[in-house]
């Protein structure tokens, strides 16, 4: 059989991971086993993202403990934008079984539930996609919108103000007002999807078109002198 990475050499051993041929200068002795140059590149990956300590703080189960708290277990997973909206969804359900039909107070509970179960099983969709690919460590979530966010808290910052101030009393407004809150959270949510939709498209038109696939590679590597 030929080595794997050079078919013009036979090959004198095969990798104890992947079973590829390798003749003696791909051949690599580790504790007595055999490996290939990529079981090697991948073994160093995985090493390297068990020595990395950011990957603790994707943990399921810490995960769904923070998220007996509404939103928290998002939060904690970086998904800031669900943790907005986990806590929106919970508190309107609140509110409305306290002044309507008892069915709204089963449905905040079971919403409740949702919450966590949801915050653990993200938890371990995160950390599997990152063991796939390591270098999501260092990649900042896609849920972070510091504009927006920077503008909610100053919002926020100025109602307090002018509430503290006498100009009006922030109790009466959000008594009135609150609906307004799920609907600019919605109309958020659906434009911000929207512009992702076509970042993403963009991103694609962008890139360039793949190589094309001949056997030019395979024919430099044989000996010139078995082409005579």
């Amino acid at each position: 059989m030929r080595c794997y990475y050079h078919s013009d050499v036979e090959s004198v051993h095969s990798c104890s991971t992947c079973r590829k041929f390798l003749c003696a200068a791909c051949a690599h002795s580790i504790k007595g086993k055999i490996y290939c140059q990529d079981c090697l590149v991948a073994g160093a990956e995985l090493a390297g993202l068990a020595a990395t300590p950011r990957l603790a703080t994707y943990s399921p189960g810490r995960a769904a403990l923070f998220a007996i708290i509404p939103g928290i277990g998002a939060v904690y997973n970086r998904q800031y934008v669900k943790a907005v909206l986990h806590f929106a969804i919970f508190a309107g359900l609140s509110i409305i079984a306290n002044n309507g039909p008892g069915v709204f107070s089963v449905a905040a509970f079971a919403f409740y539930i949702f919450t966590i179960i949801d915050a653990y099983r993200s938890a371990q969709a995160i950390l599997r996609n990152v063991v796939a690919n390591p270098r999501l460590l260092e990649e900042e979530s896609e849920d972070i919108n510091v504009p927006v966010w920077g503008g909610v808290l100053v919002l926020l910052g100025v109602l307090f103000f002018l509430n503290n101030m006498g100009v009006f009393s922030l109790a009466e407004m959000t008594e009135f007002l609150w609906p307004l809150f799920f609907v600019a959270l919605g109309v958020y949510l659906v434009v911000d999807y929207y512009l992702a939709g076509r970042r993403r498209q963009q991103a694609t038109e962008l890139q360039p078109p793949p190589l094309p696939v001949t056997g030019r590679i395979e024919d430099d590597s044989v000996n010139p002198e078995e082409r005579l």
